[in-house]
């Protein structure tokens, strides 16, 4: 037996094919909405633990967005320190008066605003939840065009969240 033909002769392995998802209805975002933590909560600290815990939780930590003083520059724009920190680890939970209340890195918010808790009633048994939390706000580092130098600032933390059903 030649070497050509023993190669030639090997068999493919069984390979099995994935089914295609023929149901469109899934795929399609059937309701999506922002809103931010202080529309849930005025309680600062509630906030705060929730970011630092979210801080704590990310693998990457790629503060200010992975810049340094040297990247700013007179047209560089405000950069904040947890710029890049979001979570997926958001919850939607119903209480026993029907209301919605989002967890956050298993902490809890707070109650969703009633018009939006009205919308969520629609796709909450039915459709999937996509929700997402990240980060706002905090310390900063921007270009000083009068300094012509980087400045650092602190503006208040704050938490933007996002919902989808698909």
């Amino acid at each position: 037996m030649k070497i050509c033909t023993f190669f030639k002769s090997k068999k493919q392995p069984a390979i099995t094919k994935l089914k295609k998802c023929t149901e469109t209805k899934s795929q399609k975002i059937q309701y999506e909405t922002k809103f931010t933590a202080s529309n849930l909560t005025q309680d600062r600290h509630l906030i705060e633990s929730i970011i630092n815990k979210m801080v704590k939780e990310d693998p990457f930590k790629n503060f200010y967005t992975g810049k340094v003083d040297a990247d700013f520059g007179p047209l560089s724009k405000r950069v904040y320190k947890y710029d890049a920190i979001t979570t997926v680890n958001v919850n939607l939970l119903v209480d026993s008066d029907n209301h919605y209340i989002i967890n956050v890195e298993g902490i809890e918010l707070g109650k969703i605003p009633e018009l939006i808790s009205k919308e969520f009633a629609h796709y909450y048994e039915t459709y999937l939840l996509t929700a997402y939390a990240y980060v706002t706000g905090g310390y900063y580092k921007e270009y000083s065009s009068a300094s012509q130098e980087v400045i650092e600032g602190f503006e208040p933390y704050g938490l933007d969240l996002y919902v989808q059903f698909t």
